[in-house]
């Protein structure tokens, strides 16, 4: 096909899918927070520092003195305040340094008091607060009493002589060491980088993904039509506690039924425009769904009154029996396809009628040593021939074209194909290779079925495109990811790992 080589064009993010990416991962995100917070307070406690701290409180005036009478007016306090950001630098200057470094009873340097002193004013007030920091209380405690015994004659040198400042709170000796608060703010740091971490590395999952997220992507990147969409469902224990989801079954919502119904007609449509009645189901890889979406269609069809027949074509491991839960050996014995191919079991033998879902099947639960032997026999084209005369409509379950030959030898038989794509499951390679697979019998390709679409991730389907209106966005509130694990062991050794 000709879009297939298509490369992206620049960086194209769908948001809708990264956030639901994000959430699905969201143990990652907080996985990596707390590990990185755990690595930054371990850090801070192995590079802590203990600390003791004594503090002098200093109340600064504009006037020299205060006279009991005489009123104290806003626009004083306004001058002390700026005086007391003054005096800030005046009582931690080298001067006032060098005199607690030569009066303390401890051998330091001017410079070793400088990084000790830390000053702050109270916020609207003209009160000024010293905080002398050291590894001992009682060196902190001595350089404060240096600094009371000297801040008078610093502030009479360097100070204004029409203002005052005294000392409203004398020190005292630290009794314990201080909070190592750069413990609290490294976890916090630490568990942010690990949150923004987390996010981008998976972004960049998100970006070297090439797998299938969007409708749009199935337009562009593979220029296939889409059938429908069916949302991401969880079966909510239905009438008969089936666990599988099948729209007869009661234990699936209303828009699911909905989304198959709505399928059908357009199947319909494509009959009765191309007298189409054989149509084949297949996907590009294991667990996309495929045969949950073949079984819904032929039961949607019979439920409109068309003589309905569903084929397991997936001879390696057919899986139709056990979603429609005809599970016992000997109910299923003699009514396979490789019985008829065989010639253990006569057409009208094999074919058998479910009353429960009102469909004609064939169906086992054997699996064949080497199917593509006998699917590409005579006997298999005589078959499909007899049934294109028996019933209305003709749905094959194939194995995984992009896995196995099977589905492609299947194509000569069939009118068209329907390949099932479950979102962000295979890479747009291996779908891209089950197509031109796909492409070399006599059926048509008909379209996709864009399969466990999670919520909100499709925003596009809806719009009108190619003159048609599509609205399959059904089963919004459930969430699942049906199909059954394959293990054939075959494909292509180059396939890109999704």
């Amino acid at each position: 096909m000709s879009n297939t080589d298509n490369e992206r064009k620049g960086v194209q993010i769908n948001v809708a899918y990264l956030t639901k990416m994000i959430l699905s991962k969201w143990w990652i995100i907080v996985l990596a927070a707390v590990l990185f917070g755990l690595l930054g307070f371990t850090a801070a406690e192995f590079l802590k520092t203990v600390t003791y701290s004594s503090k002098i409180s200093f109340v600064v005036s504009n006037r020299q003195q205060q006279e009991e009478e005489e009123a104290y007016s806003s626009s004083d306090l306004n001058a002390s305040i700026t005086l007391a950001n003054t005096y800030k630098y005046i009582l931690s200057s080298r001067t006032m340094c060098e005199k607690v470094a030569q009066t303390c009873s401890y051998d330091t340097t001017p410079e070793e008091v400088g990084r000790a002193m830390n000053m702050s004013t109270v916020t609207g007030t003209n009160i000024i607060v010293m905080t002398i920091t050291t590894g001992s209380a009682a060196k902190s405690y001595d350089f404060a009493l240096a600094v009371i015994h000297h801040f008078g004659e610093v502030v009479e040198k360097i100070g204004y002589p029409q203002s005052s400042i005294a000392v409203c709170e004398l020190p005292v000796a630290a009794t314990r060491a201080n909070a190592n608060i750069s413990a609290l703010m490294y976890l916090m740091v630490g568990a942010f980088a690990g949150v923004v971490l987390a996010l981008i590395v998976i972004m960049a999952m998100n970006l070297t993904r090439n797998t299938i997220q969007s409708t749009d992507d199935i337009h562009s990147r593979l220029d296939l039509r889409v059938i429908g969409l069916v949302a991401r469902t969880l079966p909510r224990g239905g009438k008969n506690g089936s666990p599988n989801l099948l729209i007869d079954s009661g234990n699936v919502g209303f828009s699911f039924v909905e989304t198959f119904k709505a399928m059908r007609t357009k199947i319909e449509s494509m009959a009765s425009k191309k007298n189409y009645k054989v149509f084949m189901v297949s996907s590009a890889g294991e667990n996309e769904g495929k045969t949950t979406v073949a079984s819904n269609l032929a039961i949607a069809l019979a439920q409109n009154g068309h003589s309905v027949l569903l084929i397991d074509a997936d001879l390696r491991k057919p899986s139709v029996c056990k979603l429609l839960e005809l599970t016992t050996g000997k109910e299923n014995r003699g009514h396979g396809l490789e019985d008829i191919l065989s010639g253990a079991s006569t057409f009208e033998q094999a074919i058998r009628y479910v009353e429960k879902h009102k469909i004609f099947l064939l169906a086992s639960n054997n699996a064949v040593a080497d199917p593509a032997e006998l699917l590409s026999t005579q006997k298999m084209e005589k078959a499909i021939r007899s049934m294109r005369g028996e019933f209305d409509f003709v749905i094959i379950d194939t194995a995984p074209a992009g896995v196995v030959t099977d589905a492609s030898i299947l194509t000569n038989y069939a009118d068209a194909t329907i390949l099932v794509i479950r979102e962000d499951h295979s890479s747009v390679e291996k779908i891209a290779r089950a197509i031109d697979d796909l492409s070399v019998g006599k059926a048509d390709l008909a379209g996709c079925i864009y399969n466990n679409v999670s919520i909100g991730a499709d925003r596009t389907y809806g719009r009108r495109r190619y003159g048609r209106r599509y609205g399959y966005g059904y089963g919004g509130r459930y969430g699942y990811g049906y199909g059954y694990g394959y293990g054939y062991g075959y494909g292509y050794d180059n396939d890109t790992k999704s």
